[in-house]
This record gives C-alpha cells, sequence and structure tokens, in this order.
C-alpha cells in the first residue's frame, strides 16, 4: 500500500497478521513508559509519538497470538477491548457500563451495548465500541448509536469508534490490502446514526479523506482522543446545526 510498509511474525509455521513497520516500536521499555504517561495524563507534545507506542500494545498480544496458537478469534479483540476501555475510563475518571435500561410503559428492560460511559451532569455521555477490524456486523455500531440516539435524544451519547486495522494478509502471496467500505460507512452516517469520531490504531487512509465530504466523518489516530477528550467530553450541537456551521465557515 503507498506509505505502508507491513512484517509479520513467523513461529513453527505459523504467520501473524500484518503488523505496520512505521508504527511499531521495538522497544518494550519505551512502551510502558509512554503508557504510563497516558495513565498519568502526561501526554507527550507530539501526539504521533503516542501514537506509536499505543499501536505497539495494541498489535503485540494479536500478533502474538496468531503464531502460538491456531484458531484464537476472541482473545486478540477482548484484549483490544480491555485495553481501549481501561485507557479511556483512566482519561475521563469514569468506570464504564456495559448495558443500559430501556425506557417502556409496562417493563424493564436491560439492552447489551458497547462501552458506555456517564460523565456526570452538563456532560455529554460517551459510546464506545471496540473491534480489532470493521469488516463483519460494522452495522451494529451505528444501530446501537440509533437506538440511544431515539432513547435519550440525538448527540446526548457521543460514539467513539476505535478500531485496530483494516489490513488482510494473504500469506501464500505475501502481500497485505485494506479493506474499506467507504460508501457503506457514508450512508450509515447519512441515515442511521451519526457518529462522533472514530479512531484507528493503523489508519486506511480511504476512511481518513471520509472528512472532507458530507455528513463529515472524522477518522483520526487513537492517539488524537487524549488530546480532544475534554471537548469531546463537552455537551454538543445536532448534527444539522454542525453542519450549517461547517457550511456558513466556508462562504466567501
Amino acid at each position: 500500500m503507498p506509505g505502508k510498509t507491513y512484517f509479520g511474525f513467523t513461529l513453527g509455521g505459523r504467520a501473524s497478521r500484518a503488523v505496520n513497520a512505521g508504527l511499531f516500536v521495538d522497544d518494550i521499555d519505551e512502551v510502558i513508559e509512554a503508557l504510563e504517561r497516558v495513565l498519568r495524563g502526561d501526554y507527550p507534545e507530539d501526539p504521533a509519538d503516542l501514537h506509536q507506542a499505543l499501536y505497539t500494545a495494541a498489535i503485540s498480544y494479536p500478533a502474538a497470538r496468531d503464531v502460538t496458537t491456531t484458531g484464537d478469534r476472541k482473545s486478540p479483540g477482548t484484549f483490544l477491548e480491555l485495553l481501549v476501555a481501561h485507557l479511556v475510563a483512566t482519561t475521563f475518571g469514569v468506570r464504564p457500563g456495559r448495558q443500559i435500561s430501556v425506557p417502556t410503559l409496562d417493563i424493564q428492560l436491560t439492552l447489551p451495548t458497547d462501552f458506555v460511559f456517564d460523565l456526570g451532569p452538563e456532560k455529554s455521555r460517551i459510546h464506545l465500541p471496540v473491534k480489532a477490524s470493521t469488516r463483519e456486523r460494522v452495522i451494529q455500531v451505528w444501530a446501537h448509536q440509533r437506538v440511544l440516539d431515539g432513547m435519550h435524544g440525538v448527540n446526548r451519547f457521543r460514539g467513539l469508534l476505535v478500531v485496530l486495522a483494516e489490513t488482510n494478509r494473504q500469506t501464500q502471496a505475501n502481500t497485505v490490502t485494506e479493506v474499506c467500505l467507504p460508501d457503506q460507512w457514508t450512508a450509515y452516517q447519512m441515515y442511521i446514526a451519526q457518529l462522533h469520531r472514530v479512531y484507528y490504531f493503523d489508519v486506511p487512509d480511504k476512511y481518513r479523506r471520509l472528512r472532507d465530504t458530507y455528513p463529515f466523518l472524522e477518522v483520526k489516530t487513537f492517539a488524537d482522543f487524549f488530546y480532544e477528550h475534554a471537548e469531546i467530553a463537552q455537551p454538543g450541537l445536532a448534527i444539522d446545526s454542525v453542519v450549517e456551521e461547517s457550511l456558513d465557515d466556508t462562504v466567501v
């Protein structure tokens, strides 16, 4: 892929998923130090320095499981969920939940969800789905956001999707491709619900460009979250108001 170089680990005839050579830090002490700084709220001046450590932490366990086990598709995803949720929870100072109460007239219902954070009065609530990739059932992310919007009002919950990568490694051909569906994402964002941010550990360029056209979906590195979390926590405007302001800014 233009601008990216990947490698893979091998062990006993097994090969790992693709690892971005430009983001992988081959120094465990440097990675641990960076994570400890995040947990203290002490972020480096350059988000790129933090992002490399975050990517290395996120990709190392899944890559290790690829070459030490066969058919383990669950634990890498679980690890990623716990890593992201812990970092976000520490940043917001709030423990997440995994279900919400559904208002009904006659019975009490609870709905299983991705991570949700109640940041308190006068602040946004956060809907945090975490995925190793979005190739399967990603429409569920927008569907959950639509349910939250329907129960509590549009933009009361801010949706922050966090994804590891969209790489697909063909082992026999020794090639790597990124599987992206930007047109489908645009349709979901326009007709189902609006996510506030999408964060990647390895950002596909096709998704990064979604910020340039309506409905203006911001796709960034996960490191960017730590530099804008205070802004995200503030109550936001509905999507129509945001679009109107964006259009006003472009008028000459």
